[in-house]
């Protein structure tokens, strides 16, 4: 399952000029131009921010049922309506957020800093250590992302949402051959003969050369990451896997609707829209982060 995914070389230091203070400039200059990625990433950052002050923006709980309120429409009260127990859809959707969003961007997170630090040892000292982690690389990347979600489930215990490390062991493959190859383009440089010539310590030459030219490629291809993270985590959630009830998530809420569609549409279009512009958001950024990387694409 991929969305938003783009070639392994996508942003690879080596096609195109090294990046340094004013590169990194007009860079963000070039992204504050892109109106469609910057609408984008005010979208996603709005719904994120809805999800995190929930308590403070309504003032129902996820849990709190009410019979005398059963499937009731959109009103005053409770502007998205209320599903099959009488719970606020509203409250549920945010509250749900917390919950997906968690997940998605700790799977994320791990994966880049697990997958980065791999590339960056394969890619810089290479030898027996590339001849380790590569193979290791294309058996992770074998694995279903389905069995390996179910194994640690198995292993780390149902419904806490501990299939996060599924989805973080999934996507270390992908940002560990991209910070990789990275890395070796890097390493043809002129300033990095320089810099050894000059006898910089390996440390010294990954800190101050290395490090902030991978960045661009390895944040383009974290959006990605979060957006496939994102649209997993609602499948799980909706086969039954991610969370407990009462807890609420965004797949578990489609799940639980899918009964009432006929009834009460908005109880699954809704959810599922948010979903869905959580996902094109991500992605839109993503590309606009690209665009704005390599203006010649």
């Amino acid at each position: 399952m991929s969305v938003g995914s783009r070639n392994e070389t996508d942003g690879v230091p080596g096609t195109r000029p090294v990046l340094s203070n004013s590169h990194w400039v007009d860079f963000a200059w070039r992204l504050s131009k892109n109106k469609v990625a910057v609408a984008a990433f005010a979208v996603f950052l709005l719904i994120c921010l809805a999800c995190i002050f929930a308590p403070y923006i309504t003032r129902w709980t996820y849990y709190e049922m009410n019979t005398n309120n059963i499937m009731q429409s959109p009103s005053s009260e409770h502007i998205l309506g209320t599903d099959n127990l009488g719970r606020d859809m509203f409250s549920r959707i945010l509250y749900g957020g917390r919950m997906t969003l968690q997940i998605a961007f700790s799977s994320a997170i791990l994966a880049l800093v697990i997958g980065g630090a791999l590339g960056l040892v394969a890619g810089y000292f290479g030898r027996w250590l590339d001849f380790i982690i590569s193979p290791l690389l294309d058996i992770i990347a074998s694995i279903p992302v389905l069995l390996l979600v179910i194994v640690c489930e198995a292993v780390l215990g149902w419904g806490r949402g501990n299939f996060r490390y599924a989805l973080a062991l999934a996507a270390i493959p992908q940002i560990a051959r991209l910070t990789r190859a990275s890395v070796m383009n890097i390493l043809g440089q002129e300033f990095i003969e320089a810099a050894r010539a000059l006898g910089v310590s390996h440390i010294g030459i990954i800190s101050r050369h290395i490090l902030h030219n991978i960045a661009p490629p390895l944040i383009i291809r974290f959006t990605s990451v979060l957006a496939e993270a994102l649209l997993t985590c609602t499948i799980m959630g909706y086969l039954g896997i991610v969370v407990s009830p009462p807890t609420p998530e965004w797949g578990f809420i489609v799940f639980a609707a899918r009964s009432h569609i006929r009834a009460n549409p908005q109880l699954m279009i809704i959810p599922c829209a948010v979903i869905a512009i959580c996902v094109l958001s991500i992605s839109l950024f993503g590309d606009g982060l690209r665009d704005a990387l390599d203006p010649r694409d």
